[in-house]
């Protein structure tokens, strides 16, 4: 057996290189989601990052310096209001992503990754959104947040725990795609303006579809309630069809004051309707199910 000293010195390593990994994935991702699709076909993602892109169009400046100027004052509120850790791999992540930006314009052929909007720009908002969903839900595994508008989602979220952090950063993040209205297309008519931010809103929407996905993780399944009084049958059944186990309850109807039995078992979406199939022969049953976002433990019989 290790001793405990080594033991904190393993999970020690594993936290810093888990850390390490996150800002190396979700800083390459972010990056590559501003660069290919987001800044050549005009429309902002929301967020830090949509300030930056909107101020490059205004000044065409690259983006990634302003994501630095942004994300560092940034730095010193989540030091001190989200925590040490989070804060580091946030914004270590951001400025990963403003460094590559930057790095980008000096790489020969780099700008033949864009998807220019000559293809189709509602895909490009598409891919965009889903990179970026996808870097978010790394960096919010990580340490708890993505920075940016993520650290003021973060702050309410610990009130509010049934507030999706995801969710909530969209709703920040559209405040700032409103802007792209009167940045983008001046001067043109009002269905034209209307285009960034459109591209904006359906880029926003897969980011966080994607993002919550990810962070519910991929494990998702239903939780069963059956009341019954046949406990054996039905348990038997779901056992021996779907090789998952169940769990009997023992319950009292409040009305008929009649004892009976609840069955709790948890199946994967596809067996649904199985499930139904088996309790359709006990037509005095009563079910419920709900999905359940993450399953630990041992799920299988």
């Amino acid at each position: 057996m290790l001793p405990k000293t080594r033991d904190k010195s393993r999970l020690s390593w594993r936290i810093v290189l888990s850390a390490f990994a996150s800002i190396l994935l979700s800083g390459t991702v972010r990056a590559l989601a501003i660069y290919m699709f987001t800044t050549p076909n005009e429309f902002a993602p929301g967020g830090i990052n949509g300030i930056a892109v909107l101020l490059e169009a205004l000044t065409h400046l690259n983006s990634g310096y302003f994501l630095i100027i942004f994300n560092v004052p940034l730095f010193f509120v989540a030091f001190f209001l989200i925590g040490k850790f989070g804060a580091v791999v946030s914004t270590l992540s951001m400025l990963f992503t403003s460094g590559l930006l930057i790095v980008f314009d000096y790489i020969p052929g780099m700008d033949n990754l864009q998807y220019a909007p000559e293809y189709n720009a509602i895909l490009a908002a598409i891919a965009g959104g889903v990179l970026l969903g996808a870097a978010l839900a790394v960096t919010i595994k990580s340490c708890g947040t993505s920075g940016g508008t993520t650290v003021l989602a973060s702050l309410v979220n610990k009130k509010y725990r049934n507030l999706s952090v995801s969710a909530m950063t969209s709703v920040f993040d559209a405040c700032v795609v409103l802007a792209s209205f009167f940045v983008y297309h001046r001067g043109e008519p009002f269905a034209v303006k209307l285009d960034p931010v459109l591209l904006a809103l359906v880029s926003l929407f897969v980011t966080s579809e994607t993002s919550d996905a990810i962070l519910r993780g991929f494990k998702v399944a239903y939780r069963f309630e059956i009341i019954t009084d046949h406990p054996e049958e039905i348990a038997t059944e779901i056992m021996e069809c779907l090789h998952h186990g169940v769990t009997e309850l023992s319950a009292t109807g409040m009305y008929s004051h009649h004892k009976k039995s609840v069955l709790v078992c948890v199946i994967r979406k596809r067996q649904i309707g199985e499930v139904q199939r088996i309790l359709r022969k006990y037509p005095d049953t009563f079910a419920s199910f709900a999905p359940v976002s993450e399953v630990y433990g041992k799920f299988l019989k």
